[in-house]
C-alpha cells in the first residue's frame, strides 16, 4: 500500500514539474516576440475601408440617407456624424450591420438642420476597424410636400439654368454652351420654348413675378428670331429658313406664345412667315400636293407636312379664312394618302417616332373643331395612341429612347403636350384618353424615380427616362423632353384638380 502512494505521489510530481516547464516556456518565448532577434514584427491588421459613401437629403426635414459599398469579410459599419461647427467629441454614431451584403444604405436623423460631417468605418466579426471614410452633406430644411408641380419647377429651371442664355431668351445645346456647338440650334428652339411656355401657363396667377421673367425671355426670344442662322435680306420676320419643317416648328411656338400671353405679335408673325415662306413652297403631283423639307429640294416627308397641316388648322381657327381650312385639308389628304396611316392602325411613318405622331394627331385634333367631322377626331386617337401602345415606340413600357443626338432626344419635348391635350379633351374617347394619362403618369413617374436630386441645378433627364444620367455632358434634348414630360403631368394633375374643386 504505501508502495503504491509512493508511485503516485513520484508521478504526480513529475507532472506537475513538467507542467511549470511548458507554462514558463512558452512565457519566455511570448515574451521575445518583438524583440530584434532576427524575426519579423507581427503588425496589427487593418481592414479595407467603405468606397462609395455618398449622403443625400430625402423628402423629410434633417434627414441624410446614406450609401456605401461594402468591402469583402466585413460585419458591420459604424457611422458617425456631428455638425460642421463642433468637433468629432460631440459625434452621434449608429452601426448597421451588413453580411453578405455589398451595398448598404442606412437613413438618419440629425438633431437639427446644418451641414453634418459623415464618417464610416468598418469592422470586421473580431472587432478589426477600417480607417474612417469622411464626407459631409446637408439635409433638407422642410418636408418636401410632393406634387407634380414642384417636380415641372425643378426640371424647368435646370432647363433655363443650365441651357438658355438669359441675355438672348435662346438655348444651347450642353449646359452653359461647354461644348460651343449652338451656332445652328434653330428647330429645336421651338420646343425648349414650348416648355417654358407651359410652364408660364401653369404658374403665371400664382407667381406674377417668374411670370414676368418668362414674358422677358420669350421677348427675347423673338427679338433674336429663336436663334435663326440664316439671314435673308428681304425677310421683314427674321425666321425665314432653307428647311420648310424648321420654320413650322417656330410658327407653332409662335403661336402658343401669343396663346398663352394674349399677345398677336407672335401669331402675326406666324401668319407672315407662312404665307410667304411655307405654304409657298407646296408642290403638286401624282401624289398630291405636299411641302417639301427644303426650298431648294423637292422631297416631301412626314416631319414637314404634319406641323404645316397643324398651322393651317390654326391659322383658320384664328383667322377664320377659307385658304387655311383647305391647306390643313391638303395636307392632311397627302398624308394619309401617301404615309403608313393608309394602313389604318394611326402609324404616321416609317420609322414611327413620336414627333411626327403627336404633330400629326394634334392636326387631326384641331381639324376636328374646325370642321366638325368626327373622322379627324379617330385619326388623332389612332396617332396619339399608336405611340403609347406600339412596341415600335416603347422601351419595356416607356417612351424608348429614339437616339443619342440631342435633335432625336428632344422628339420626346413634341409628343407629350399633344399627348396631354387629347388626354384632356372630352369629345375624344373616355378609355383612350384614360390610357393616355396613365401612360403619361407611368412615364413620368420611372424620370422621377432616375432623376439625381441631389445634384441639382445639375439634375439633368436622360435620353430615356428608365435611365439615370451618367454621362459626360447632358442633353438640352433630353433636358427638354424630361422637362415637357413633367409640365405635362402638371398639367394633367392641375386639371384633375380643378375639376375636383369645381364639384
Amino acid at each position: 500500500m504505501r508502495q503504491t502512494r509512493n508511485n503516485f505521489e513520484y508521478y504526480l510530481l513529475t507532472f506537475l514539474l513538467f507542467f511549470f516547464y511548458s507554462c514558463e516556456k512558452e512565457t519566455d518565448n511570448y515574451s521575445n516576440q518583438g524583440e530584434d532577434n532576427g524575426t519579423e514584427d507581427i503588425t496589427p491588421t487593418v481592414i479595407p475601408s467603405v468606397i462609395n459613401l455618398t449622403a443625400e437629403a430625402t423628402t423629410k426635414a434633417n434627414e441624410l440617407k446614406i450609401s456605401w459599398e461594402n468591402p469583402s469579410g466585413i460585419t458591420a459599419v459604424a457611422l458617425s456624424y456631428w455638425i460642421q461647427e463642433s468637433d468629432e467629441s460631440s459625434a452621434n454614431s449608429v452601426t448597421t450591420r451588413v453580411y453578405d451584403q455589398r451595398k448598404s444604405t442606412q437613413n438618419i436623423i440629425v438633431p437639427q438642420y446644418g451641414t453634418y460631417h459623415i464618417s464610416a468605418v468598418a469592422m470586421d466579426n473580431y472587432g478589426k476597424r477600417s480607417e474612417p471614410v469622411k464626407i459631409t452633406a446637408t439635409p433638407a430644411e422642410t418636408d418636401f410636400v410632393f406634387s407634380w408641380s414642384n417636380v415641372a419647377d425643378s426640371c424647368t429651371y435646370v432647363l433655363i439654368e443650365q441651357f438658355m442664355n438669359k441675355s438672348k431668351g435662346t438655348f444651347w445645346s450642353t449646359p452653359k454652351d461647354i461644348s460651343h456647338s449652338s451656332q445652328f440650334i434653330y428647330w429645336q428652339q421651338a420646343h425648349a420654348m414650348d416648355v417654358v411656355i407651359y410652364s408660364y401657363e401653369r404658374i403665371k396667377k400664382d407667381n406674377p413675378d417668374l411670370a414676368a421673367t418668362y414674358e422677358n425671355y420669350f421677348r427675347l426670344w423673338y427679338q433674336n428670331h429663336a436663334n435663326n442662322y440664316e439671314h435673308k435680306v428681304d425677310d421683314e420676320t427674321g425666321f425665314y429658313n432653307n428647311f420648310t419643317d424648321d420654320m413650322c416648328w417656330i410658327c407653332l411656338t409662335l403661336m402658343h406664345l401669343s396663346e398663352a400671353t394674349g399677345d398677336d405679335t407672335y401669331f402675326n408673325t406666324a401668319k407672315t412667315v407662312y404665307d410667304k415662306y411655307i405654304i409657298t413652297r407646296a408642290w403638286t403631283d401624282d401624289k398630291g400636293t405636299g411641302l417639301p423639307w427644303k426650298a431648294d429640294d423637292k422631297g416631301r416627308n412626314a416631319c414637314t407636312n404634319s406641323p404645316g397641316c397643324l398651322i393651317a388648322a390654326k391659322l383658320y381657327k384664328k383667322y377664320k379664312e377659307e385658304k387655311y381650312k383647305e391647306n390643313a385639308q391638303m395636307l392632311y389628304q397627302y398624308m394619309v394618302t401617301n404615309y403608313p396611316l393608309k394602313e389604318g392602325n394611326g402609324k404616321v411613318e416609317e420609322p414611327p417616332l413620336t414627333y411626327t405622331q403627336g404633330t400629326f394627331g394634334e392636326a387631326c385634333r384641331q381639324l376636328y373643331y374646325i370642321t366638325g367631322e368626327s373622322q379627324y377626331m379617330r385619326m388623332a386617337e389612332k396617332a396619339i395612341n399608336y405611340a403609347a401602345t406600339s412596341d415600335r415606340c416603347l422601351r419595356d413600357g416607356l417612351l424608348r429612347d429614339e437616339g443619342t443626338s440631342m435633335d432625336q432626344s428632344i422628339f420626346k419635348a413634341v409628343y407629350i403636350p399633344y399627348a396631354v391635350n387629347l388626354a384632356l379633351d372630352e369629345n375624344a374617347q373616355y378609355s383612350i384618353r384614360t390610357y393616355i394619362k396613365d401612360f403619361i403618369e407611368k412615364n413620368a413617374n420611372a424620370l422621377r424615380k432616375n432623376l439625381q436630386h441631389q445634384k441639382f441645378p445639375e439634375m439633368y433627364c436622360d435620353i430615356y427616362w428608365g435611365w439615370t444620367f451618367d454621362g459626360d455632358i447632358a442633353s438640352m434634348g433630353a433636358q427638354a423632353s424630361g422637362a415637357s414630360l413633367m409640365e405635362g403631368v402638371a398639367r394633367l394633375s392641375q386639371h384633375d384638380s380643378n375639376a375636383n374643386t369645381e364639384q
